[in-house]
């Protein structure tokens, strides 16, 4: 096989768009500015919903810093102690952010039913001019943050924040529109619980994706059995590819340790040079560990 080997290296800091960055700091003041707004009209007009809606815009404001935060953490260099550098502090604001909107989740849907067995009448023309601003506001912010790189885990957890805030901001007025017209009290908690799970199911998703790779489990998209098939068919030479493993550091830093058995002839540097340019041009994987054995070799 006649392939030109390519020079490896270590650099493992993968580039961080800084556009995504500022717009989550723009997106971080500009919720901010409002939250307050939501929760003491929510309060004045006696609207759980619009409250639930309020905190959720709380930890919106400070999920997008703790995002923020990732993004900066993620451009520092490596260093002796952290030889892959800080890209898994996205990870891990992605993390925190689902969790936190669990436990949000858990609190709206304890409020709702503290509701329902004591049910409280609510201002439905107050309820439904605030609501109309926070929707305003989501929709700015929602279409700041969708515009930035949502293939990148961190902003998506910051983006998620936000759909399920605008979704609840139209839950909000269409309950206030049903209370002023109808004066159905029941609408404003069962609301909440309508907005608490549409928001959990996003939340349970990136908790899981996040926590998943913060364990070191094999990226998705990846396939232990598929990527040993595929050398061992591309390479002649390799008899046999086990001990593999994948993980990633940050999602688009995919990491791999392996072990291939082949012939003396092909215990070289080149060889080494091939199977890495092969793993990282057809795979996607960015650094590579391969240990080569012989037959001989137990």
């Amino acid at each position: 096989m006649d392939v030109q080997p390519v020079s490896h290296h270590h650099n493992h800091i993968a580039k961080v768009d800084n556009s995504s960055q500022r717009k989550v700091l723009i997106a971080g003041v500009i919720t901010a500015s409002y939250m307050l707004v939501e929760i003491i009209g929510g309060l004045w007009v006696n609207s759980i919903a619009l409250v639930a809606d309020g905190v959720h815009m709380l930890t919106d404001a400070m999920a997008l810093g703790i995002a923020w935060w990732g993004f900066y953490m993620g451009q520092k260099p490596a260093n002796e102690r952290m030889t892959f550098g800080y890209q898994r502090f996205q990870i891990l604001t992605a993390f925190v952010n689902g969790f936190t909107l669990l436990l949000i989740v858990v609190g709206i849907i304890g409020m709702a039913i503290h509701r329902f067995m004591e049910p409280q009448e609510v201002m439905g023309k107050e309820m439904f001019i605030i609501a109309v601003i926070g929707l305003l506001n989501n929709l700015i912010v929602f279409w700041i943050l969708h515009s930035g790189d949502q293939h990148n885990m961190n902003m998506r957890g910051a983006t998620l924040h936000f759909l399920g805030d605008t979704l609840g901001s139209v839950a909000v007025i269409g309950g206030a529109i049903l209370i002023y017209y109808t004066g159905w009290m029941p609408i404003d908690p069962i609301l909440s619980v309508i907005m608490a799970v549409i928001i959990g199911i996003g939340a349970y998703r990136l908790t899981r994706e996040s926590s998943h790779l913060l364990l070191e489990g094999v990226p998705a998209g990846y396939e232990i059995q598929d990527i040993k098939e595929d050398l061992e068919c591309h390479f002649d030479y390799l008899t046999s590819v086990h001990h593999i493993h994948i993980w990633a550091i940050a999602e688009d830093q995919v990491v791999m340790t392996l072990h291939a058995k082949t012939d003396l002839q092909h215990i070289n540097d080149r060889t080494l040079l091939e199977i890495k340019d092969y793993l990282l041009h057809e795979h996607k994987v960015h650094h590579v560990t391969l240990q080569l054995e012989t037959e001989y070799l137990l």
